[in-house]
């Protein structure tokens, strides 16, 4: 029989285990140590043990949800959150417990609910996407967290089952280092025009941000004009993983943010920008540049994909319809 209750100080190495064997390699950190998983998720601002749900059979860990909120202002005052809306950030649930899957995951989902509903939560997400992110940011997702991996199909699917519906689309995308860019024509002349200052190991100006991101060696790239000295693009990266591992191995930088002035645009200075960040990775021994858009962005997917880049996976937010939320006020919040 599945019981479901919350989090316990002794549970992340069978909650590591689930996540070693039960998530996808791309785009999700790992193998995860009960010491990477206590500092980079218990360890979070607002972890609330009553929101970790832990489903078991008969004394072994079979399944977790987890379910929290998003800041008030991510750029305010820190450290408070809105409970006005919630998110069930993760779900994963053994591979091995197939037949009991569905009954698992509706009643992690369900108490997750539950947990939010206590907390005031009006409208109920699924997923992760900035500001409403508030854990495993920098260890699944890639370069970003937002939403569900296409390629987490436990979650996926559960979450439809439930009724979650699809509110926004993002692609992932990886360019291989090893791989020269194609040459751009106009470089030898933007290089002569302008230059590209790094601060590295920055401070993130975003407290909600740096909280997720200040581990991992976060780097910022200012796009000058020479002769004016005027700033016409930006970007950050951050290495992703940090000391944890990757399942094939590899290296990935992590770019962020990028971002070219209004008035500047249209003249191959996003492109230029993201081929300096790429020969900059690559000096700095990393094997692979991960990014992610819109999938509605065809600007920048056309960008990246001139770049060598190539889609790897897709991620999508989940929100319940009103009329399913109220679903959640029929049991209690699990103590």
């Amino acid at each position: 029989m599945t019981t479901f209750r919350a989090f316990r100080n002794t549970d992340p190495p069978a909650l590591v285990d689930l996540w070693n064997r039960g998530l996808p390699e791309k785009g999700v950190v790992g193998p995860l140590s009960p010491h990477e998983f206590d500092m980079l998720v218990v360890g979070k601002i607002g972890f609330d043990r009553a929101g970790l749900i832990v489903a078991e059979d008969e004394g072994h860990v079979v399944g977790f949800a987890h379910a929290g909120f998003g800041p008030s202002e991510p750029r305010g005052p820190s450290h408070r959150l809105d409970p006005s809306m919630g998110t069930v950030a993760m779900l994963v649930t053994d591979p091995e417990h197939q037949r009991e899957e569905a009954k698992i995951e509706i009643g992690l989902l369900t108490a997750a609910e539950a947990y939010l509903r206590s907390q005031g939560v009006k409208v109920f997400y699924a997923g992760g996407q900035a500001p409403l992110n508030p854990f495993y940011s920098g260890i699944y997702g890639g370069s970003e967290f937002a939403g569900i991996l296409d390629s987490h199909r436990g979650f996926s699917l559960a979450v439809i089952r439930a009724g979650y519906e699809p509110v926004a689309r993002t692609i992932l995308l990886e360019a291989d280092l090893s791989v020269p860019e194609p040459r751009d024509p106009k470089s030898t002349l933007l290089r002569r025009q302008l230059s590209l200052k790094l601060t590295d190991d920055a401070m993130i100006p975003c407290w909600w941000e740096a909280l997720a991101l200040g581990l991992f060696r976060p780097c910022r790239f200012d796009l000058f004009e020479k002769s004016l000295n005027q700033v016409l693009g930006s970007a950050w990266t951050w290495e992703i993983a940090g000391g944890a591992g990757l399942g094939d191995g590899r290296s990935r930088t992590g770019l962020i943010h990028v971002q070219v002035d209004p008035g500047h645009r249209r003249k191959g200075y996003g492109r230029h920008l993201v081929g300096e960040i790429m020969r900059h990775a690559r000096a700095q021994n990393s094997d692979v540049l991960a990014v992610q858009t819109s999938a509605e962005n065809q600007p920048a997917l056309g960008l990246y994909r001139s770049l060598g880049f190539e889609q790897v996976d897709s991620s999508t937010l989940y929100r319940l319809p009103p009329h399913l939320s109220a679903r959640s006020s029929i049991g209690n919040p699990i103590g």
